[in-house]
């Protein structure tokens, strides 16, 4: 995995903790971040340039996203990604001597297997896609013994460059156990959190790194005077938290920075914005929360878009004036979007994606 955005983290601690639920003590589990570890510079930056450069340069990276989307461009960038990680990826494998190894990120798909068996090792090695729809080109290599997709447009994605069926299977997004395990209501959320009981609560959230444009958000639902309550979390922007909890509001406002209730604040709420990290529609999808999409990272989360939008579980509203109105639709007496929208969610959700990844991962290990 790397920490180019969280989903591939998340992804993968999901897994994590689901192989220690589900067969505890049996197996160790080491995450490797690629791109820190094993790769060359510039690339072993990427980490950390990734969210300046996705922030600032959004258009250049969707372009990238496309040209780089085909056969023909993966095979040419090939050998330079091959020269920059496979050397000391090959020895850090070497030296770990794993028994299975799991690819949350594309990058490290193709460049781990070939690492892998260059190692001398003939373990198996799995790819876990945390695309939900346009999945990109890295993603798929038909020489990897499983690849797992989260949904079935991804599948037909992995079909098009190439992916055997028989190593193919749909299992949905691995996301964190304690969506799964939360049962409390609504209402029992909105009192432990000390939120009003009988208000709409919409909830407004921006990643672990609070990214997006929350404030003017905010603002707008606020200078609308909408019948709800806002919460807003920021995660780890700091400065964010500082100016929403600056700021004189009209209607009750909730900032919150970074959190590991995330279920409790879901299941509290009516309706979620975010952006579109496959992560966080998938934690919605659990929650039975309809989405606001506010935006979404050009080419990398365009897929996510349409898998929201075609599944009926939310739409996109990038402006915060088209947000405002959208919700004073949603909220209308008599509409019934987001009944339809959350009912919708929880047909979708997959919360137990991580376990049966889990599963799959040791019956592999058992043959």
């Amino acid at each position: 995995m790397s920490d180019t955005g969280g989903g591939h983290r998340s992804a993968a601690e999901a897994i994590t903790a689901a192989l220690e639920r589900q067969y505890p003590r049996r197996y160790t589990v080491t995450l490797l971040d690629v791109f820190k570890r094993a790769a060359l510079f510039p690339l072993n930056y990427a980490p950390d340039a990734y969210l300046p450069f996705t922030t600032y340069l959004e258009w250049l990276w969707g372009l990238g996203f496309h040209v780089l989307n085909n056969p023909w461009a993966i095979r040419l960038l090939s050998p330079y990604l091959y020269v920059s990680i496979v050397p000391r990826l090959r020895a850090l494998l070497r030296a770990a001597q794993p028994d299975l190894v799991v690819s949350t990120h594309p990058i490290f798909v193709s460049l781990g297997y070939r690492a892998l068996r260059e190692s001398g090792s003939r373990v198996p090695f799995v790819t876990v896609v945390t695309d939900l729809f346009d999945a990109h080109g890295f993603w798929f290599d038909p020489r990897v013994d499983l690849c797992l997709v989260p949904t079935e447009g991804a599948y037909r994605v992995a079909q098009r460059f190439g992916m055997p069926a028989e190593k193919l299977r749909i299992v949905g997004q691995p996301v964190a156990l304690q969506f799964a395990d939360s049962h409390i209501t609504q209402r029992e959320a909105r009192q432990k959190l000390g939120l009003d009981l009988e208000r709409t609560t919409v909830l407004l959230v921006g990643g672990g790194e609070g990214m997006g444009p929350l404030y003017e958000i905010a603002g707008a639902i606020d200078r609308a005077r909408l019948p709800i309550q806002l919460v807003v979390i920021t995660g780890r922007n700091q400065r964010l938290r500082e100016k929403l909890n600056a700021t004189r509001w009209h209607i009750p406002v909730r900032v919150e920075g970074f959190v590991t209730n995330m279920p409790e604040w879901m299941r509290a709420a009516n309706v979620i914005i975010t952006k579109a990290g496959p992560g966080t529609i998938c934690e919605a999808l659990t929650c039975g929360l309809p989405i606001l999409l506010s935006g979404y990272l050009p080419g990398q989360e365009t897929g996510n878009v349409t898998f929201v939008e075609q599944i009926g579980v939310g739409v996109l509203r990038r402006q915060p004036e088209e947000i405002v109105r959208t919700l004073r639709e949603w909220l209308a007496p008599g509409n019934e979007t987001l009944a339809r929208y959350a009912a919708r969610a929880r047909e979708h959700a997959r919360p137990r994606a991580s376990l049966d990844i889990a599963q799959i991962l040791n019956d592999l290990l058992e043959q």
